[in-house]
């Protein structure tokens, strides 16, 4: 995936783009979680930090700076371990 040269036109990169560098699968989320993946949408397209977001997936996307301003830190940090439970 090539990301220092994307321009993020929409709240929907943005997102796709963040839950890829979380190795997080978007469309099992979305097939699975549909009430998760609508809250997560939805605080991310009324964000005002998506500026600030798309720098820092285009400067160092594994740096962990977008959890001090991103309304969605708990709930996609809390993906994988909840999927991982789930799978048990």
């Amino acid at each position: 995936m090539q990301i220092r040269n994307s321009s993020f036109t929409s709240c929907d990169d943005l997102l796709s783009c963040r839950m890829a560098m979380l190795g997080l699968d978007l469309s099992a989320i979305e097939s699975c979680g549909g009430q998760v993946f609508e809250a997560i949408k939805r605080r991310c397209t009324s964000c005002d930090c998506r500026e600030a977001c798309a720098v820092d997936i285009r400067r160092d996307p594994n740096d962990p700076v977008w959890e001090t301003y991103c309304p969605n830190t708990a709930t996609l940090i809390a993906l994988p371990e909840a999927w991982w439970l789930g799978a048990r």
